[in-house]
């Protein structure tokens, strides 16, 4: 099945480089060129917070902010379908006694919010505000609305709680919460509110964890398209085995808020035998939660593989298992028994994402950081060095069944705050998947040999971005971008984004010089 990518390309400075296809033997590749963008103290996209019938939203930041993880207002800026900026604008709240601490930008329904938050030292109150950005002149109404607010506890300075927010599966709703600290060996409170895209209150709750707060963390909460809420907790007997991450000694449980946050249940999916060792949660179109992730079976160790679980209250009513190929199995590769077992351990599990026919999709990373992780006096930059490596893909079928699950080897390092070069973008459209990353050009070899390590800091001869199309069989096909090798730009993943079924922007970076493409691709079903 053959398919079409527009580049729609940005270019600063303004230079035309001929760009040659020779990498997309099957792909069809027009090239049109913008005009040039408005740029000022070092000011690089950083994310496209949102998309519509008009174009894209982004925002821009200081390069040495995103270094240092700094959180300043940022400018966004609007471009339209041919890449082209159209207007741009610096965003200030007003009118607030103390200074705010930005937050983020977020698309509610049809409306675009800025999120962020003041402290009041004399009151002891922190609150999160939410004002609308109209999209005409890209500027805050100045009339935000207060979301929550808490005094945070004196004695909890290493736990102070931070706000955290969540759109709902179709985007017309948005969860705001916090997490008050316990005392030493006591439990935590959670506080939830749901809103609609006026921010108006939909429910409140506030719930009391389970367990002791130094036996458990939250490793995800899904707002169903319903209103019901769900919270993923891992947790072990003591707060040593919760932290020894690579050994089975831990499970995860589910908190489920339902009935417009008058309910509350907790559900432990468990299928004896095999030993859970990443979950993810959702939702599907039925309404009916839903767990996937990666195994381990209890009664033989050396077998892994992916699952997927659908639930009816406390009972599994559809489960599906698929044990890895040994061939692709991490497990396999050189190295002590103890750091072959640590692998399956390590992945970050993306959410679930269900296509329109009811199939859905599990992608995962494997993350790691060295040890050793300091800042130095000179230039307050972490030292540490961030480790990505294989991607795996798991393909579940509109029936719950797993397809197929395939690993995409890779090997990123990213030192000193750089890891925004390195993780992956991703696009899921109805019959493919495609993933973005920053590789090294010797890895675009058909040999199976192990990958050769990408570091963003590495001469322009060892930098591409690379592209990997999964089909509705799993069959891989890996390519480079071509204005990647000609111009040696690096992709930060958190810049690109999947802004319709069958679109998705990239972007291209390399020190004060970027590109932004979009890539169009064929539309194969009549539901896309």
């Amino acid at each position: 099945m053959k398919k079409k990518l527009l580049l729609l390309l940005l270019i600063l400075p303004l230079s035309i480089t001929l760009l040659h296809a020779q990498n997309l033997p099957e792909a069809a590749l027009n090239i049109h060129l913008g005009s040039q963008n408005f740029t000022k103290n070092n000011m690089m996209p950083n994310q496209i917070v949102a998309s519509d019938e008009k174009g894209i939203y982004i925002t821009k930041i200081k390069l040495s902010d995103e270094l240092r993880g700094k959180s300043e207002f940022p400018i966004i800026e609007f471009y339209n379908h041919q890449m082209e900026l159209m207007a741009y604008h610096q965003l200030h709240a007003k009118n607030h006694d103390t200074p705010p601490r930005f937050e983020q930008i977020t698309q509610v329904g049809d409306r675009l919010y800025c999120f962020y938050s003041t402290y009041d030292k004399g009151q002891n109150q922190k609150k999160l505000w939410a004002d609308e950005i109209e999209k005409s002149t890209l500027s805050l109404r100045q009339s935000p609305f207060c979301l929550q607010s808490f005094s945070p506890q004196k004695k909890a300075k290493f736990k102070i709680a931070k706000f955290h927010l969540k759109l709902s599966d179709d985007n017309n709703t948005i969860l705001a919460t916090f997490k008050q600290p316990g005392a030493k060996n006591d439990t935590d409170t959670f506080n939830f509110k749901v809103v609609d895209q006026e921010m108006k209150e939909i429910w409140s709750s506030q719930l009391k964890a389970p367990y002791n707060n130094s036996q458990y963390v939250t490793t995800n909460i899904h707002l169903s398209i319903s209103g019901d809420l769900y919270l993923l907790n891992k947790a072990a007997p003591s707060e040593k085995a919760l932290a020894k991450f690579w050994e089975p000694n831990y499970h995860y449980s589910i908190i489920a808020i339902t009935d417009q946050g008058k309910t509350q249940t907790t559900i432990q999916p468990q299928v004896q035998g095999k030993h859970f060792t990443k979950m993810q949660i959702s939702t599907n179109h039925n309404n009916q939660l839903v767990c996937a992730g990666f195994y381990t079976d209890q009664l033989q160790n050396t077998t892994s593989g992916s699952y997927f679980l659908t639930l009816k209250g406390q009972k599994i009513t559809q489960k599906s298992f698929q044990a890895f190929e040994p061939k692709s199995d991490e497990g396999q590769a050189k190295g002590s028994k103890v750091e072959n077992q640590k692998y399956l351990y390590t992945y970050l599990l993306n959410d679930i994402e269900f296509r329109g026919d009811g199939s859905a999709v599990l992608i995962a990373e494997q993350t790691s950081q060295s040890p050793g992780a300091s800042f130095t006096s000179h230039n307050h930059l972490p030292m540490a060095n961030s480790i990505f490596n294989t991607i795996a893909v798991v393909s579940i079928a509109p029936e719950g069944e797993i397809m197929w699950t395939k690993k995409i080897h890779k090997n990123q390092l990213s030192p000193e705050g750089y890891s925004f070069f390195s993780s992956y973008a991703t696009a899921v459209l109805h019959d493919k998947i495609y993933l973005v990353f920053n590789d090294h050009p010797e890895n675009l070899s058909t040999e199976e040999s192990d990958p050769v390590r990408f570091n963003p800091k590495a001469a322009k001869k060892e930098l591409m971005i690379a592209m990997v199309e999964l089909d509705w069989n799993g069959h891989i096909k890996k390519e480079a971008l071509s204005f990647s090798r000609d111009l040696h730009l690096l992709t930060k993943p958190l810049a690109c984004k999947q802004v319709s079924s069958h679109q998705m922007v990239v972007l291209g970076q390399y020190n004060n010089a970027y590109r932004m493409a979009r890539l169009d691709f064929e539309k194969t079903f009549s539901y896309q």
